[in-house]
């Protein structure tokens, strides 16, 4: 029992951590149609900040995380500006957005190492409540994942559902062009997009910082775990998104708790291969037939 109850917890937390990355990539890949391969640059400079407004204002770790995420508001818009208006409307502009993404990161990183320097860095856990359940224990920053991260995407799933600024985004999901002849702006869509991304990833930062530690490359991993989760679940479903990040957490804290942490990625990756070939589409989504 007490095994089954490690994994999962373990499952809660990483499929937590998961969701808040992979829920910002699915949704600018849903509009945007491109990959972002800033997000997990985007993340790590967003848990700097956090850690930033801690150390030099000796703000509680909660509303240090407040203001990082404003800040990183802020800087989502300077993204959207310089990295997706400028190329998205031009020929090939998809991919143009992509390696404007792929060159943020460089400068995200070299600009975090020449801040904050090459030393790791680490933030107080959130909290000091502590649940334990047959055996198995959350306390902190994981209880926080585990509470947070659904009550998050749950939200911006209710947003798209039942505002206008959502009907937009669905209108822009569905066809663009036509979105455009029936007045809607694409630009106002992105800069929403780009900095509710932007705004998850920071969240995902600051409570990744808290149970690890942070550092210019910390980014890296979860950005490839979050390209997974939307292999299985399928890119541009945010319900997709949300089974897929638990699945892959459960995948994990199996392979870890039984084989141990080396071979947890190797089968993580092994079971994405399977998906991509057996069922291309995502899990949860359904194949286009033609006519």
């Amino acid at each position: 029992m007490d095994g089954i109850s490690v994994i999962v917890t373990s499952t809660l937390v990483l499929g937590g951590l998961y969701m808040l990355m992979a829920a910002g990539l699915t949704l600018i890949w849903s509009t945007l149609r491109v990959f972002n391969f800033g997000h997990g640059a985007v993340m790590m400079f967003g848990a700097y900040l956090t850690w930033s407004l801690l150390d030099a204002g000796g703000l509680p770790v909660a509303v240090a995380l407040l203001g990082a995420v404003a800040a990183m508001a802020l800087i989502g818009l300077a993204y959207e500006f310089l990295l997706v208006s400028p190329f998205i409307r031009r020929p090939n502009g998809d991919m143009l957005v992509m390696v404007a993404t792929l060159a943020a990161t460089m400068l995200l990183q070299s600009g975090a190492q020449l801040i904050w320097g090459p030393e790791i860095k680490q933030l107080p856990p959130f909290g000091g409540a502590r649940v334990e359940v047959a055996g198995a224990v959350a306390q902190g920053s994981q209880l926080v994942t585990i509470l947070l991260a659904p009550l998050l995407v749950g939200l911006l799933a209710l947003v798209l559902k039942r505002t206008g600024i959502g009907l937009t985004v669905r209108a822009l999901e569905q066809n663009r062009e036509h979105a455009q002849l029936l007045g809607i702006a694409p630009r106002r869509v992105y800069v929403f997009v780009v900095v509710v991304a932007i705004g998850l990833a920071t969240v995902a930062g600051a409570l990744l910082g808290s149970m690890q530690f942070i550092s210019p490359g910390m980014g890296s991993d979860p950005l490839l775990r979050a390209f997974v989760v939307l292999a299985f679940g399928g890119a541009g479903s945010l319900a997709g998104t949300i089974a897929g990040a638990y699945a892959i957490g459960l995948l994990e804290a199996v392979t870890t708790y039984y084989f141990g942490l080396s071979w947890s990625p190797v089968l993580v990756f092994l079971a994405m291969i399977v998906i991509m070939l057996v069922k291309p589409e995502g899990l949860l989504r359904t194949k286009v037939r033609s006519a």
